[in-house]
């Protein structure tokens, strides 16, 4: 396997969590603006496959946090896509001292 480099140079990038090896990458992130999901993809990053951490360059983090403070008002979307919501209530099963399985309701 070899190693990835981040662009600027030909030394690899390293994970400041676990220290392995990264690799360029585009990604998408979901952010919830008071009660709306809104999806970012095409977003730069480094990415480790090892621990499944992200990050971004600040030229990157600082576009993202302009798109948030703007609440996605000045732009067109890119594309729509209806978005499933699943909910955990009725389904997590608490182990009870005598091993019975029992389902909660928070």
């Amino acid at each position: 396997m070899s190693p990835e480099t981040n662009g600027t140079n030909l030394s690899p990038v390293v994970c400041p969590r676990c220290g392995e090896i990264m690799r360029s990458a585009a990604v998408k992130t979901a952010i919830w603006r008071d009660d709306r999901l809104f999806v970012v993809e095409d977003i730069p990053a480094q990415v480790c496959d090892s621990c499944l951490e992200q990050f971004y360059d600040e030229e990157t983090t600082d576009a993202l946090r302009r798109l948030t403070e703007e609440s996605f008002s000045s732009l067109k979307p890119k594309k729509e896509v209806l978005v499933p919501i699943f909910s955990l209530e009725g389904r997590i099963v608490r182990r009870t001292s005598s091993s019975k399985e029992a389902y909660s309701d928070y």
